[in-house]
């Protein structure tokens, strides 16, 4: 269960890289939220008031323009000049009509052919058709004129005012009034002034992408400071925000966008007339703020990533390296390789380079400990299976002297020379010199058929021994001293019971385990006999109490206690019988040696503590 967490957690280098990554994109996300919505708005909303105030300035400046063009063209009705050329014409006839003429122009000249504010400044005698007087100072022709505004003017003519009106044509604006005389008011000519469009403009600062326009009381003709209407974008404003014109609202703004354009639109009610102010900005002029916000925000990312870089490489190599190090380490000794130590040279700071030193420190002390223990085991165990090949030596040497006593007594000839020497054999395998705690399968038998010559010396013809071995097997390593106490047990317990008694010794193997098969007839086994062996064989301490009259099989005991010892506990010795009157005792044994169980706990005991 706990490894199942373990795996499914992420790991620290993860953990660290999308750590840096929330602190670093987050903030840009916030601040280019912020900047893209609130801030735009402020943005924005300034921009608004900006444009408004242009737009209020620019009519105050174009008012100022246009009041002054009204009060231009009053002043001639006061100061009597074309009243007094007009009586002398009407009462001298045509004899005056050139000093007329001449006052006229003159005066005109004088007032408005040199005042820049002006382009063409034309008087109407009051009878006449065409213009008494003709004065352009933009080289605008009489003929031009009379094709566009004569017609408009003639409009005005006919009216019976002397209210000042405004014309605007073709992106032309003109000043007319009629023009009466003081004593009895009556309407003796009419003036007019086209005002000098490009001055006008030319004093009104624009910035760029900024375009201007303006209608005098008809919505349907703007005069601008460029071809505004030939723009098909700056049209569609133009259209939509005249949807909305009044020309009875006093001040009112109306604001209009489309893709290209931003309108705001002016409308401005004064004494004389009714004026409407269009402001069109260029949007990509307008979002260049925006534009260069955004801009400043993508070099920032672009500063920052750099950073974010180094900030997870830093942290890289001051942590989860030295941490990955320290994991594989851990790693290598959970599968087995005790002693394992963290390398790569110097760890980037003094708390890993603690933690290093201390993980090795660790390592080393549990792989000492685990040799230790194994080889405490091993020497524990060797003493054990000394002891109890101890055992065996006193109690066959006791029968084999008591056998060759009795052969002595009977008769001295070579048989007891044989004897002896077989004797010899039995006791130097026993003494085992050279401390082995396993022998080759060879020298086992070896040992087997001396103890089988001896016996046969006693029983004689009571004693048929067979023997089936595999050839194969003779150089397999095996416990010492295993078959010479399972075969006197035999002897014991099954050919002294019987008159005349057959041994049979199997040594044979499959993939996984040798088996040694010693089969003997003799008495049956009681129910009785058969839980004696299986407590003797489970090391029940009862069991091996020496009972009198009977044999303590102490020797069945130790072989199938050293073999689990040796090889674990599925290996092992198992006595029953087979069939009437046959007693199988099997030995089973690794074909390929192994460790025992206990000692693979104690090799995971030893890796958890070095956990």
């Amino acid at each position: 269960m706990g490894e199942k967490k373990v795996k499914g957690r992420k790991s620290l280098n993860r953990k660290i890289v999308l750590f840096c990554i929330f602190c670093w994109v987050v903030p840009i996300i916030i601040i280019f939220v912020s900047m893209t919505t609130s801030y735009k708005d402020n943005i924005e909303k300034k921009l608004v008031n900006i444009f408004i105030e242009k737009l209020r300035s620019t009519d105050v400046f174009l008012s100022n323009h246009l009041d002054e063009a009204i009060e231009s063209i009053r002043k001639p009705s006061y100061e009597y000049y074309l009243e007094k050329a007009w009586n002398k014409y009407v009462l001298e006839g045509s004899s005056g009509r050139n000093d007329c003429y001449t006052t006229i122009s003159s005066n005109l000249r004088n007032k408005f052919y040199w005042d820049k504010r002006f382009n063409v400044c034309s008087f109407y005698i009051e009878g006449e058709v065409e213009p008494f007087t003709y004065l352009s100072s933009s080289n605008i022709s009489m003929k031009s004129y009379m094709e566009e505004i004569h017609g408009r003017v003639q409009e005005i003519r006919d009216m019976d005012s002397s209210y000042t009106q405004i014309i605007v044509d073709n992106g032309r604006v003109f000043i007319v009034r009629n023009v009466y005389t003081t004593n009895n008011y009556e309407k003796f000519g009419t003036l007019v002034l086209e005002l000098n469009i490009k001055n006008i403009f030319e004093d009104i600062s624009l910035d760029e992408g900024q375009s201007l326009a303006f209608c005098v009381n008809n919505p349907n003709a703007f005069v601008s400071n460029e071809n505004f209407l030939e723009d098909e974008s700056k049209k569609n404003i133009a259209d939509e925000i005249l949807t909305q014109y009044s020309v009875n609202d006093r001040n009112k703004i109306i604001i209009k966008n489309n893709n290209d354009y931003y309108g705001y639109f002016l409308e401005a009610k004064h004494d004389d007339y009714h004026l409407g102010i269009l402001l069109t900005v260029d949007k990509i002029v307008v979002d260049a703020e925006m534009n260069y916000l955004y801009g400043m925000i993508f070099i920032l990312l672009l500063i920052t990533l750099p950073v974010l870089i180094i900030i997870i490489f830093f942290l890289r190599n001051q942590i989860t390296a030295p941490i990955d190090k320290l994991v594989e380490a851990a790693k290598d000794i959970e599968s087995g390789k005790l002693g394992v130590t963290v390398s790569g040279g110097d760890m980037p700071n003094k708390e890993f380079k603690y933690l290093q030193h201390s993980f090795n420190k660790m390592s080393r002390q549990v792989q000492y400990l685990f040799n230790y223990a194994y080889d405490e085991k091993l020497a524990r165990k060797d003493a054990k299976i000394l002891a109890l090949q101890a055992q065996i030596n006193p109690h066959f040497l006791n029968n084999t002297l008591e056998i060759m006593n009795w052969q002595a007594r009977m008769a001295g000839d070579e048989t007891i020379s044989n004897m002896i020497e077989a004797l010899g054999t039995v006791l130097d395998y026993h003494m085992d010199r050279e401390d082995k705690r396993l022998i080759r399968l060879s020298e086992e038998l070896r040992c087997v058929d001396a103890y089988f010559y001896i016996i046969s010396m006693r029983f004689g013809k009571r004693l048929v021994v067979e023997k089936e071995i595999d050839e194969e097997l003779l150089q397999s390593m095996v416990p010492q001293l295993i078959l010479q106490p399972i075969l006197e047990n035999a002897v014991v317990h099954g050919i002294e019971t019987v008159s005349t008694g057959v041994i049979t010794l199997k040594i044979y193997h499959d993939d996984i385990k040798i088996y040694i098969e010693i089969i003997n007839t003799g008495k049956p086994m009681s129910e009785e006999d058969k839980d004696r062996i299986n407590k003797i064989l489970s090391n029940d301490p009862d069991a091996i109490k020496p009972v009198p009259g009977k044999h303590a099989s102490l020797g069945i005991r130790n072989v199938n206690e050293r073999i689990k010892l040796i090889y674990g506990k599925k290996y092992g010795l198992t006595i029953e019988p087979i069939e009437e009157g046959k007693t199988r005792s099997l030995i089973c044994i690794p074909y390929h040696e192994e460790l025992d169980e206990e000692m693979d706990d104690m090799i995971s005991k030893i890796t958890i503590l070095g956990k």
